[in-house]
């Protein structure tokens, strides 16, 4: 940086004097800086309430799942469930069943027969090759000279994908174990050794001098009787019979055991799914509803970096504060969806048939307390309050109907798979499809592409006219100083040429 030394003759204080015109030069820079902060912030207004909406989506879309109103639960014994779990569907036909277990189903094995006693030490004394057979297949596995137990059940392992068979080496019992990676009848366990080194003696599966260990096919499958309908074969001990998913968990070594079971609608769940829906939805309204009343101080604009320099970081903090207060106040995006899901909420669902529930509050969902006051209703701005008796007895008696009233499709466009007016669909079908429009809304606010939001041009016009205007205030400092320069120049001859005067007249 050049040194300048300034005002020797004229005794004009020209840095203070540039200083003071660049500060001037700087104003409009300062006002397109702070607009230019105050669009950014409102960008990232944008992006956080776009962020805090899309949370809700997901459990908007919960009550758009018929699953979710219609899951069912089983009633077991704790004597009972410690023997074969019970899990119906929402295909369950609801009622008493009872399940006799003769056999459980069970893998095909081949173990050693005693300790091998090698330890970590290789059991292969040369290169060869075991032909592994199982029920998806059969590969030859490459043994290397002095691979040990344990490296010979990971080439197995490795190539299980494509035989159905697993290897198991337990370092306690000092066993190899070959299993069948599924259970039932049709699994089978076949090791051969093609080169004859009778490594599978060693490995204690077949006898001395035996290259084989035979066709082993010792699985079986589950043999159930469900509610005395006769007896089913089931490959698997995790089978799904009259839409009830069971697993077994006890063997019956010869000795039939019968679960008995009653499955019914879980109407615990579905009331927490609803509440928990609307609990998050009126959490969600609040935010809203701050957001487009926050005061505006329109006294606040974003500091300088001079003020800035001033300032203590705790006032910056503070000032800022209210500097981004009111960002979004009364927007019309977050407004117009406020008001589009109260309507949707209230409204009631045509098409559905008469002497059902047809509204929220046919089920004990409104905007009031379950007390009946409502005087202050109006300044919650639409909060959702669950009268949760009355929405258990309408789950409890009806609760295909309150499925239908939450899941009901309602028509839609065929061009753009949009609901036409929403008035046919269900209340969780509109509350899902006016989220994803709140989104929509937001995110045309910020997005870049396919077309820049006018935020973002607004924000990109302004960046750029900065960069320029900064650009140029080097050159005008510099100019200022080259003019100072000359003035000095100016008054440093007319001051050289009154001395002369002066001497003049005095001769």
């Amino acid at each position: 940086m050049a040194i300048r030394i300034t005002g020797l003759g004229s005794g004009l204080d020209i840095e203070s004097l540039v200083k003071q015109e660049m500060q001037a030069k700087r104003i409009p820079i300062d006002v397109k800086k702070q607009k230019l902060t105050q669009l950014t912030w409102t960008r990232d207004a944008y992006r956080e309430m776009n962020t805090t909406v899309s949370a809700f989506l997901n459990e908007a879309r919960k009550l758009t799942l018929e699953t979710n109103f219609l899951t069912k639960k089983a009633i077991v014994s704790s004597n009972d469930s410690q023997n074969v779990l019970v899990n119906p569907t929402a295909n369950a036909i609801n009622g008493n069943y009872s399940l006799k277990v003769n056999q459980i189903a069970k893998y095909s094995t081949i173990s050693s027969s005693a300790a091998i006693g090698l330890g970590t030490a290789g059991v292969a004394t040369q290169n060869l090759t075991l032909r592994v057979t199982g029920e998806l297949g059969t590969q030859d596995i490459a043994i290397a000279n002095g691979d040990n137990v344990s490296q010979i059940a990971a080439k197995i392992n490795a190539q299980s994908n494509l035989t159905g068979v697993k290897a198991s080496y337990d370092s306690l019992s000092d066993k190899l174990t070959f299993v069948s990676s599924n259970t039932g009848s049709a699994t089978k366990i076949q090791i051969t050794d093609l080169n004859n080194t009778d490594i599978l003696y060693k490995l204690k599966v077949a006898a001395s001098g035996a290259n084989d260990t035979g066709l082993i096919q010792n699985g079986q499958d589950a043999k159930v009787e469900l509610n005395g309908g006769g007896e089913v074969t089931v490959r698997n001990n995790s089978f799904t019979l009259n839409g009830i998913n069971f697993t077994l968990l006890k063997d019956p070594s010869g000795v039939p055991y019968t679960v008995s079971s009653s499955v019914m609608y879980d109407v615990d769940s579905v009331v927490n799914t609803i509440k928990g829906v609307f609990d998050k939805y009126n959490e969600l309204i609040e935010v809203m509803n701050n957001k487009i009343s926050e005061p505006k101080y329109r006294d606040y604009l974003p500091l300088t970096d001079s003020q800035k320099s001033e300032m203590k970081d705790k006032d910056i903090e503070a000032w800022e504060e209210k500097a981004k207060s009111g960002l979004l106040r009364n927007d019309s995006v977050i407004s117009s969806g406020l008001d589009k899901m109260r309507r949707m909420l209230s409204d009631v669902v045509s098409g559905i048939g008469a002497g059902q529930f047809n509204s929220l509050a046919s089920i004990g969902i409104t905007t009031k307390p379950s007390d009946g006051t409502n005087s202050l209703s109006y300044m919650e701005n639409g909060k959702i309050y669950v009268d949760e008796t009355k929405l258990r007895d309408a789950l409890t008696n009806s609760p295909e109907q309150v499925s239908n009233l939450f899941t009901k499709s309602g028509t839609r466009d065929p061009q753009t798979g949009r609901l036409t007016t929403g008035a046919d669909a269900g209340i969780g079908t509109r509350l899902f499809e006016t989220v994803n429009d709140i989104i929509s809304g937001l995110s045309q606010m910020t997005q870049i592409v396919p077309t820049q939001s006018a935020l973002n041009r607004q924000i990109d016009d302004y960046t750029k006219r900065i960069s320029y205007e900064e650009s140029t205030l080097s050159d005008y400092e510099q100019s200022l100083y080259s003019k100072y320069a000359r003035l000095e120049e100016m008054l440093n001859k007319l001051n050289s040429q009154g001395s002369q005067l002066a001497n003049f007249f005095q001769k």
